[in-house]
């Protein structure tokens, strides 16, 4: 009989939206570990897979165009000491789903599928946290959801409006995103994406055991999503006042309203150093901007000693 209930309860669990049913263990830089579960939600019919951790406060991370929802790992496995953490797969990446057409991939539906994860998890607000694509997924997230934004943290990415001016007359701007550019004019973008995902080219500082949950993770990646990425929200070419980019014209992004501490790599190679100038223009809440010297388009990898504390004590210090 007893046998019998439990079986009955591992039924009504699975049935629960969000019902973990898996885990996994991340080790920070200082090896640090923390176990991780794997949940969903349900976005407008789309399956987000997303992983959390502690307790508190809800941060939500926003990984890369490259980079799977474990490359915060230095961040979240430190920061699910004092807050709830959730490091999501964006849809067309890993486990989430890999709905078809460019339409899904604009970075409005990504701002539906972290409103679905904050209501699914019942708070009213959330931290937001992105680097490169998830960065401006993030800016976007608290232009257009001022009211569930408590913070936004932009790691190595910037507002999408300092890249759509700079694409206008930058000619140093305009050569970083030719890779852009291809995926949107290139037909053969998918194939040759997918060819060099799958070559089996170390990353920096990759531990053999998050080496093999990258692999698996871009042998489950939709490249078709990325193209789908760069066709739905990256400006085309030639860029002027009017293109919209993100979903906005240059001069129609809505400000944002919650405190923003931006991290940027000064060697940053997608975005150049003048894409940060006259950011407080589209900032109305407290704008904070670390530049660190030395560092790439990735400082939560490549510098998680400095990033992580930071982001800490910028948190610590707005409570």
């Amino acid at each position: 009989m007893r046998f019998v209930c439990a079986l009955l309860l591992v039924g009504v669990l699975g049935a629960i939206p969000g019902a973990a049913s898996a885990q996994v263990t991340l080790t920070d830089w200082m090896g640090r570990t923390a176990d991780f579960e794997e949940r969903s939600v349900n976005s407008g019919g789309v399956k987000v897979v997303y992983y959390t951790a502690g307790e508190g406060p809800l941060v939500i991370f926003v990984h890369s165009i490259f980079g799977p929802w474990f490359d915060f790992r230095h961040q979240l496995v430190a920061m699910s000491e004092r807050y709830r953490v959730v490091s999501m797969s964006t849809r067309g990446t890993d486990k989430s789903d890999k709905p078809e057409g460019v339409e899904h991939y604009a970075t409005a539906r990504i701002s539906d599928d972290i409103n679905a994860i904050i209501d699914q998890l019942g708070v009213e607000r959330a931290t937001l946290v992105g680097q490169d694509s998830g960065g401006l997924h993030a800016w976007h997230f608290a232009m257009t959801h001022p009211e569930k934004t408590e913070r936004l943290i932009s790691l190595g990415s910037i507002h999408p409006a300092g890249l759509i001016r700079e694409l206008i007359d930058n000619p140093a701007q305009q050569q970083a995103s030719a890779f852009q550019r291809g995926m949107q004019e290139n037909p053969e973008a998918a194939a040759q994406l997918k060819g060099f995902l799958q070559s089996g080219r170390p990353t920096p500082g990759d531990t053999p055991e998050v080496a093999e949950m990258r692999k698996e993770a871009y042998a489950r990646l939709d490249v078709q999503s990325i193209v789908g990425f760069y066709k739905a929200n990256w400006p085309y070419s030639p860029v002027t006042e009017d293109t919209v980019g993100f979903g906005f014209k240059l001069g129609d992004f809505p400000p944002v309203q919650a405190p923003t501490l931006l991290i940027y790599g000064k060697n940053s190679g997608p975005f150049k150093n003048p894409t940060l100038n006259d950011m407080w223009e589209w900032v109305e809440g407290e704008l904070t901007i670390h530049v660190l010297p030395g560092v790439g388009h990735g400082p939560h990898t490549e510098a998680p000693e400095i990033v992580t504390p930071r982001i800490l004590d910028w948190l610590d210090a707005g409570q």
